[in-house]
């Protein structure tokens, strides 16, 4: 078989499609500081790659299959690679409900900055838990982690054989879990500023004629600032612990599509 014959430009390009539907939705691959070109590029590179240790040429589609059936096997690599895109995704989003809950309780939601890996606005809190989560992302070779779903995804759900739609429901129990992980980060500052919004309260009754809305906000925020400043340090040994398993949801997410 012809390197540069019809079979083989159609399996290289189908593995192109599911490798570029992961990349432009997966953590740190999706950031918007890079642009579509090399997001692209670096899909068309990471598929010429793959394609020597990619079963591709083995699918039994061929280039006399209709446009249509065509157009349906690359909608379902497309969707394959979203769907591992998403699972990371899930976890950043996570992230991002503490970051929120945590600037909604310190009296900082108001102060939007731009997000650096989306380029929409952002809490600060939230903008902050999401470059640490970068960081420890890369720390613990999250990237190569997702390289090696893509990998183990064409073992496990050749080439147009995936069955996207068991992932919906896998998905939607995945989700639940970041309103667990917001939870669980946010949790410190809740407890605290709880226990002084009822301090402020039992304040409020004991001194009704003290203006008590101009004594809350300042201390929120210093509360606020005191508590990031001591808890921001375990912050990154909490986020591995979450990425910890990510490879877990994507290996499993593999699994349904390819069942």
């Amino acid at each position: 078989m012809e390197l540069f014959d019809a079979e083989n430009i159609l399996a290289g390009f189908l593995i192109f499609t599911r490798v570029a539907g992961m990349i432009m939705t997966a953590p740190f691959f999706s950031s918007a500081a890079f642009p579509a070109r090399i997001k692209l590029f670096f899909a068309l590179i990471t598929s010429v790659m793959l394609f020597p240790v990619i079963p591709a040429q083995n699918t039994e589609l061929s280039v006399e299959s209709g446009m249509v059936s065509l157009a349906v096997v690359i909608l379902i690599e497309v969707l394959t690679g979203v769907v591992l895109g998403l699972v990371g995704q899930l976890i950043f989003a996570g992230l991002e409900i503490a970051g929120r809950l945590i600037s909604l309780k310190i009296a900082l939601a108001f102060a939007d900055v731009v997000d650096t890996m989306t380029q929409d606005q952002s809490t600060l809190v939230s903008n902050l838990f999401s470059m640490l989560a970068v960081l420890v992302f890369l720390a613990i070779d999250g990237d190569k982690i997702y390289i090696d779903a893509l990998v183990k995804s064409y073992q496990v759900v050749p080439i147009s054989e995936g069955t996207v739609s068991v992932a919906g429901p896998a998905m939607l129990d995945m989700a639940t879990w970041l309103f667990v992980i917001g939870v669980q980060i946010a949790s410190p500052f809740l407890i605290v500023l709880f226990l002084l919004d009822l301090s402020l309260a039992i304040f409020a009754r004991i001194m009704p004629q003290a203006n008590i809305m101009f004594i809350a906000l300042p201390l929120k925020i210093g509360t606020g600032v005191i508590l990031l400043l001591l808890i921001t340090p375990y912050f990154p040994a909490a986020f591995e612990l979450i990425f910890q398993r990510l490879f877990d949801f994507l290996l499993l997410i593999i699994e349904l599509m390819g069942a």
